[in-house]
């Protein structure tokens, strides 16, 4: 069945589309993107306000101030900080996670261990603690030392930012007033600055957004990304399958879906165990199956030690409805963030039994039920991993006879586990191979896509067009977050991958290396790790992050948190592409200072185009001109 406004590279979602269509359900992504029609011209540029009772206001050419006098730039400056301070909630909310879990660890009552004492080390070291002692000792000093990170006010300078970031960068920050504190202070003055008739000057409120992308930058991302691979272990190099076509009918199947992996990581190793095996067999299931889902999955299968309890990643964050119709999901595990409002619908409307289950106290959804017992608590993440398996089984029992499960065919392999430590093992130790093959014009350089999905210009389409224009030029692509599960979809995280989608000089370094052309880093909070490559590669150079023939994108980014990422690029001297663009162009002297200004004080610029065709070939040319 045809269907003109479903807009995606992603057959099975296509397919999925067709089944619920067949059954007269039209409530899904597709539809409502149709519904809405048009949108809102002004809010769409920045130029909209509803903060306070005399608005909302519009700025145009008859009005071109607001009613408190605010003219275009003051607002989509303001707008845009508003945004990017949600953003960094986020991140630091699985920072204040992480920073939970490290404690228990200490202390003794989580199940979770040290995989990884060399990066522990390293990190202690690296920020100056006392690495003497037992695994829990050190990690107790790290947990404090990073509360008080976090803590810190506004004028107490972040010390990861002094012991981690290149001094380049950091005499930059200094001299731009940007080194910032911890967030929860960070934050605190960024929420009073968007109020009305406080703060209305661009500038300054640029400012205030690269702080935060700093601040969250250095604890979310970088920090969290560390403490990941201490404790669930390094990248290494893992093989699977993606797509909705690694469901089996058979099994109780349960979706670890979402941001955070730490339940994700228990449920998956306790649900392999002989124990809830025999247990989902007795109630007539062969056994039990964990998929991931967006980020959740893509943290688990980078690393071998959480990858083998996987049977497979099914998507994206706009591929849940469609995972759910199959009605062969017994349950979904929904940790922070992209538990998309829809999904109680479609679980209500087609009666299936499905259980939605909140496992993060900011996840709710109206009219499923978020138990206190099941959000995650890493003292008692083990017991709650227990119950929510048997939820499962308990659901399983519960499947409709008489709705028709349905599961694409479809699944694609991939190669995934790429970090600082394995690119290295594949390069032969130092980065000098890939330096080389830049060089001498093999490849044109890199790029760092950390990127969402939307339905802007239909799901994945925008992000599919643009990678394989990428690879046509013979560019190199690290990717992460929602994008990563695009890409193992539609075969570029394989070895069929170079030979279907590279160009020549990218196709023999693929070759050479036995790599795919797409090198998969996980999760959008591992921006932290490519961020940690991008300051370990100008080490070892001896130059300015700027000068590296890197470019950072996002092609599709949707939640407010890769607001965050882009800021930490461009501080970091990255030139970094973004897609949709921004509601920030209604404010020319705004857009101005972040398009091109912003490349004089940092060495580094936001760049956009709507067109993936034009955007491949201005990072191309941007990369060119890096090398030359």
């Amino acid at each position: 069945m045809s269907c003109d406004y479903c807009i995606t590279p992603h057959e099975s979602v296509k397919e999925m589309h067709s089944f619920l269509t067949s059954m007269g359900f039209k409530h899904t992504f597709f539809e409502r993107v149709k519904r809405q029609g048009a949108i809102c011209y002004f809010g769409e540029q920045g130029r909209c306000c509803t903060l306070c009772p005399d608005g909302p206001c519009r700025i145009k050419r008859r009005a071109p101030k607001g009613k408190c006098g605010i003219d275009a730039d003051g607002l989509a400056a303001r707008n845009l900080l508003r945004l990017v301070n949600q953003g960094g909630a986020a991140y630091t909310h699985d920072f204040k996670t992480t920073l939970k879990t490290l404690k228990a660890i200490a202390e003794g009552k989580s199940p979770f261990r040290v995989s990884d004492r060399n990066k522990l080390l390293w990190f202690a070291g690296s920020l100056g603690l006392d690495t003497e002692g037992t695994d829990e000792e050190i990690i107790g000093r790290l947990a404090d030392f990073l509360e008080r990170e976090f803590m810190k006010d506004l004028n107490e300078p972040l010390t990861l930012i002094e012991k981690l970031a290149p001094e380049s960068r950091v005499e930059i920050w200094k001299s731009l007033g940007i080194i910032p504190g911890g967030y929860i202070f960070e934050s605190h003055e960024a929420s009073a600055k968007v109020m009305p008739n406080i703060d209305t000057d661009y500038i300054d409120l640029a400012l205030t957004s690269l702080r935060l992308g700093l601040s969250a930058g250095f604890l979310a991302n970088i920090a969290t990304t560390v403490i990941r691979d201490i404790i669930f272990g390094s990248p290494d190099i893992t093989e699977g399958y993606a797509d909705i076509g690694v469901l089996d009918k058979d099994y109780v199947n349960i979706v670890v879906h979402g941001h955070v992996p730490w339940m994700g990581s228990i449920v998956a190793k306790k649900a392999k165990t002989a124990k809830f095996q025999n247990i989902a067999r007795s109630a007539g299931a062969k056994g039990i199956k964990v998929y991931g889902s967006l980020c959740t999955g893509q943290e688990l299968l980078q690393r071998p030690e959480t990858a083998k309890y996987l049977d497979g990643q099914v998507g994206n964050w706009l591929t849940q409805e469609f995972v759910a119709a199959t009605g062969a999901v017994d349950a979904f595990l929904m940790d922070k963030n992209c538990a998309a409002p829809g999904m109680a619908n479609l679980v209500q409307s087609l009666k299936l039994h499905t259980k939605l289950i909140p496992v993060s106290s900011v996840v709710r959804l109206k009219d499923v039920e978020a138990r206190s017992d099941f959000m995650y608590d890493p003292v008692k993440a083990e017991e709650q991993a227990e119950r929510l398996i048997m939820e499962a089984i308990d659901a399983y029992k519960n499947r409709r006879k008489t709705y028709k499960i349905h599961i694409p065919e479809r699944k694609t392999h991939y190669i995934a586990g790429f970090g600082i430590e394995s690119i290295l093992k594949v390069l032969g130790g130092t980065p000098d191979p890939l330096f080389e093959a830049i060089q001498d014009g093999t490849i044109k350089g890199v790029v760092g896509l950390v990127s969402c999905t939307t339905m802007k210009n239909g799901h994945g389409t925008f992000t599919y067009d643009f990678v394989k224009e990428l690879l046509k030029r013979d560019i190199l692509v690290l990717i992460a977050g929602c994008a990563s599960s695009l890409a193992q979809v539609e075969g570029f995280t394989n070895s069929k991958g170079r030979k279907e989608f590279a160009g020549p000089g990218l196709r023999a370094l693929c070759e050479a290396l036995d790599i795919p052309p797409v090198l998969n880093f996980g999760s959008c909070l591992d921006t932290g790790r490519m961020a940690l490559l991008i300051i370990a590669l100008s080490e070892y150079l001896g130059v300015d992050p700027s000068a590296l023939p890197v470019v950072a994108a996002a092609p599709e980014y949707y939640n407010n948190d890769a607001l965050i990422d882009g800021l930490l690029a461009v501080s970091l001297g990255i030139n970094t592409y973004v897609n949709p663009v921004p509601p920030i162009v209604g404010g020319p002297g705004f857009t101005r200072l972040l398009t091109r200004d912003l490349e004089n004080l940092l060495g580094a610029r936001f760049m956009v185009e709507p067109d993936a065709v034009k955007a491949a070939q201005m990072i191309e040319e941007e990369l060119i001109r890096k090398v030359s």
